[in-house]
């Protein structure tokens, strides 16, 4: 295999100690539907594809036979486009271009009128799949916010001051996500971040490591904990 796309930061996040990909059989599936293969996807499908919550916690892998959700990729064809990654409530599709399918890591498109028009995102295959792979670890995880909160841009500062932000992770969808990492099994996410004011959630495998940023993060947004929390 092609080691150029590995993906080992989401696979460690994921604690996958040997490949979980999809069958053989779905990725020639998917090869034929396309007629290509961009080599940043098919490694994705051959290393990560088959982790469930890494492909459906939040939004959605397409697969063959309704393997995630309840579509099968084989539903969404749509001329000029290719589509393989579908938003929770099936108003965002991502797709790559015909003409680009033999690329070895174009740019993804988005539709959000059922493919009638698409538009780029600026995020290239192997950038989304790690960021779509960060927003769902967010919500498979047991310890998590049950909200998102308000956080400006002086905030985000301080957060980055505390963490580093995960640059493989970053994307440009909804005018930009972005994830810090403070341990290997706690994420938080910043969406909306090129504004003033964006969202922000966390959440972590681990009770000790999610009270410990909860503490972190609610004292930089001026929250005051409660008995329980302290």
């Amino acid at each position: 295999m092609d080691n150029k796309y590995e993906y080992k930061n989401i696979r460690e996040l994921f604690q996958l100690d040997q490949p979980e990909g999809l069958s053989k059989e779905y990725i020639e599936r998917i090869r034929q539907q396309f007629n290509g293969l961009p080599k940043a996807l098919e490694n994705y499908y051959k290393l990560c594809g088959g982790c469930k919550d890494m492909n459906s916690a939040q939004n959605f892998l397409l697969a063959p036979d309704k393997k995630y959700g309840y579509t099968s990729i084989d539903k969404f064809i749509y001329p000029g486009y290719c589509p393989f990654y579908i938003e929770n409530q099936c108003v965002n599709i991502w797709g790559i271009k015909q003409s680009d399918i033999n690329q070895e890591n174009p740019e993804v498109y988005i539709t959000q009128d059922n493919g009638k028009t698409w538009e780029p995102t600026n995020d290239s295959v192997s950038q989304f799949l790690i960021s779509q792979a960060y927003m769902n670890a967010l919500f498979s995880m047991e310890y998590s916010t049950e909200e998102f909160y308000r956080i400006t841009s002086n905030q985000i500062k301080q957060l980055s001051k505390q963490f580093s932000f995960v640059e493989d992770a970053k994307s440009n969808i909804n005018n930009g996500i972005q994830f810090l990492q403070p341990y290997e099994d706690t994420i938080i996410i910043i969406i909306n971040s090129n504004d003033e004011i964006g969202d922000l959630c966390y959440s972590s495998r681990s009770e000790k490591h999610f009270n410990e940023i909860n503490k972190i993060i609610y004292t930089i947004l001026g929250i005051e904990l409660s008995s329980d929390e302290e």
